[in-house]
């Protein structure tokens, strides 16, 4: 379970929404249904934090 993409998602939320969300699963190419399936690995969690941080300008609060 790719809990910690899962937590990015909530985080960009707080920060822009559901446009917020919708971008990052454009960017990522994964859905907030798909984080909950596919395993958190260093390679999609680092697409995840630059794709955060592309949207907000913002540094991701999520680490790995």
């Amino acid at each position: 379970m790719g809990q910690k993409m899962i937590d990015i998602y909530e985080a960009i939320g707080k920060e822009d929404g559901m446009r917020g969300q919708m971008r990052l699963a454009m960017k990522t190419g994964i859905t907030t249904t798909a984080a909950k399936e596919v395993p958190d690995t260093p390679e999609k969690l680092a697409e995840f934090i630059l794709a955060f941080k592309q949207i907000t300008n913002k540094d991701c609060p999520i680490n790995f």
